[in-house]
Order: structure tokens, then sequence, then C-alpha cells
């Protein structure tokens, strides 16, 4: 049995054709992980669970067979995604956690602390449950993806719940928000990602909302176990923190040069991005952006 690099939330080891992963801390990521496998077992985007010890959080898993992820790998990850996503619906209810709704104020106090005009975008920052139980990842970043044969495989479920997929597969746009790396999809692989996604679905949706909600999200620039009720927004008026691949000022101006291109459908959070974009520039160091998939290894 082989040790294998893994998150500080887990210890994971390979044995022949199985994968043994303990869960460490919280009862919670552990059940929802164990929940969400099970719900999405049926799609075959996930690995089969083959024994479960509750006691110990312990789960042995199938060991997915993986390839190297292809130049246009990002439309196999949003076929992976839909089907997941379509994993469940209102019948499963209760199952998991509903999906977390962003509070505006921790942004807008930010906007503030910045010496940016909010102007009227505060009327377009209200965020409501969409209703949807679409099976959502809650981390699905290069690492926790395995492609194979037959396509893109998940794995890593630990924060798991139900709510809208959109809010995932705005992540080609938004450059993977709770990833330890950040990266840009090109534009072209991009659009056939999202037309991939909404293919399998069967459905159309606009993405515009959801990416809004990845830039006002101050969990989003720290990692998991950093996310404990710190107003991280507030913080990074302040310092800066570096986390993987870029910074978390780095992250938010990436962030908010992707919103800035909302002319149409969200003009006044358009233009608040584009103040801030033109702000951060003036007072921060611009920071670089991948655009090639990398991962934690």
């Amino acid at each position: 049995m082989r040790k294998l690099a893994s998150s500080q939330r887990s210890n994971v080891w390979a044995d022949g054709d199985r994968i043994i992963k303990q869960v460490i801390g919280t009862r919670d990521a552990f059940d929802r992980e164990i929940t969400a496998l099970r719900l999405a077992e049926h799609t075959g985007v996930v690995p089969r669970i083959l024994d479960v010890d509750p006691d110990d959080q312990t789960v042995v898993l199938e060991r997915l067979r993986s390839e190297p992820p292809k130049e246009d790998w990002v439309i196999d990850y949003a076929r992976g995604l839909a089907r997941l996503h379509m994993a469940t619906g209102p019948e499963h209810a209760g199952q998991l956690p509903r999906q977390e709704i962003p509070d505006p104020e921790p942004f807008l106090r930010f906007v503030r602390a910045m010496n940016v005009e909010i102007g009227n975008a505060e009327q377009e920052l209200v965020f409501k449950d969409t209703g949807k139980f679409d099976l959502l990842h809650g981390d699905p970043c290069p690492g926790n993806d395995v492609y194979t044969e037959e396509g893109a495989r998940f794995i890593d479920l630990e924060g798991a719940s139900l709510g809208d997929g959109l809010t995932e597969l705005v992540y080609l746009r938004m450059g993977f928000p709770t990833c330890a790396t950040v990266s840009e999809t090109p534009r072209e692989l991009r659009e056939a990602a999202e037309q991939a996604y909404f293919e399998e679905r069967g459905t159309e949706g606009e993405l515009e909302d959801a990416c809004v909600r990845w830039l006002v999200e101050g969990n989003a620039l720290v990692q998991r176990f950093e996310r404990d009720g710190t107003d991280h927004l507030a913080r990074v008026v302040d310092e800066d923190w570096f986390w993987y691949s870029t910074t978390a000022r780095g992250r938010l101006m990436f962030r908010a040069r992707v919103v800035a291109e909302f002319t149409e459908t969200h003009p006044g959070m358009s233009a608040l991005a584009r103040r801030l974009c033109e702000r951060m520039s003036q007072v921060w160091e611009p920071q670089p952006i991948d655009t090639r998939r990398t991962h934690v290894s």
C-alpha cells in the first residue's frame, strides 16, 4: 500500500485497484462525500464505493485509471460536470446541505475601502437561491478531475451540496475560484466547453450572475481550512497573501476583469468592476495568471 499526496483534509493510499481515503476533521465532510458518491454512482463520473468505515471516517474506492488531460480537456470537464449536476433533483432535498448564498455586504465594504464609487451596482447584488437541486461537487478543480477513455471523472467531493450547477460551470470563466491554481481558459475553448455542458443537459442558461457571485465571495481568496468566518475582503485591502499560483489580489483583479465585460446584462456591476480594475491596477502590483492548466501535485 502506497501513501499518495493529498490535501490537509485527508490521508490517501493506493492499494492495487483500490484507493483508501481517510477524511480528517469534521464528520460533515466525510458524510457529504459518501452521500454525494452514492447519489452520483449511476452517472459513472465518480469512483464506486467498495467499502465504508464510518467510525474511522474511511472509504475504499475503485481506483480510476487516468490519462494526461488533452489540450481541449475543458470540454470533457464540462460534459462530466453536467452529468454530475444532473445526478440529483428535488426528490433529493435534505440529503445534502443547500448551496450557500453569498452576502454582498463584505464586498460593498471592500469597494468603499478601496475608495471606489459603488454607483447603481448595489441593485444588481441581490442573490437568491435559484431553487435548483443539482449535485454540486464543491471544489471541481484541476487535480480533483481524472480523465479516462470515457471522459472526465471527479474525486474529492467533501464539499458537495445541492444547488445551481451554473456556479460550477463558470469555473472556466472565473479561473477556478476555489482552487489553489488560477488559470484563464482561452475564449474559444471555454465557449466550446460551455456549449458542451448545455448540450449534455439539454438546457440553456445565462452565466453572468454566477460569475458575479464569485467576485463578491471573500472565501474564494483562501484555502478551505481558512474559511472560518474571517472577512478576507477586508484583509486584502491592507495585505496580500500568496496561495500556490498567485495572490489574493491577483485573484480579485482577474475576477473583476471578467465581470467588467458584462456591460449588457449587468451594466451597473460591469461599470463598478471596471472602476475597481482601474483602482486596483493603480495601487496594487499586477499578478500573473496562468493560461494553461496547472494543478497541485
